[in-house]
């Protein structure tokens, strides 16, 4: 079980979302999980995240939604004991 869950609410953000994701996946510290919540991106945001291969990262697609419901659609897949919203 990781210790933080970082969270990355992402909608159509293929310009930026890899430089993200590295960035986190570069931290010294490493024992964590990195949970992506697109809102059906219409560019090429999940084809982005989906060829990342990093055990510690998972993305799930929801319709879009205000911001407190995509950030508890995050809160329902983390297992670690602290959770972090990335911006």
């Amino acid at each position: 079980m990781p210790v933080i869950s970082v969270i990355i609410l992402v909608y159509s953000s293929d310009k930026t979302i890899q430089k993200k994701i590295n960035s986190v996946l570069k931290q010294t510290f490493t024992d964590f999980e990195l949970i992506i919540i697109d809102a059906v991106s219409t560019d090429f945001t999940f084809s982005i995240v989906s060829q990342i291969k990093d055990l510690r990262l998972r993305i799930y697609s929801y319709s879009r939604a205000k911001i407190a419901v995509k950030r508890n659609r995050g809160f329902k897949h983390c297992l670690g004991r602290f959770i972090v919203f990335s911006c």
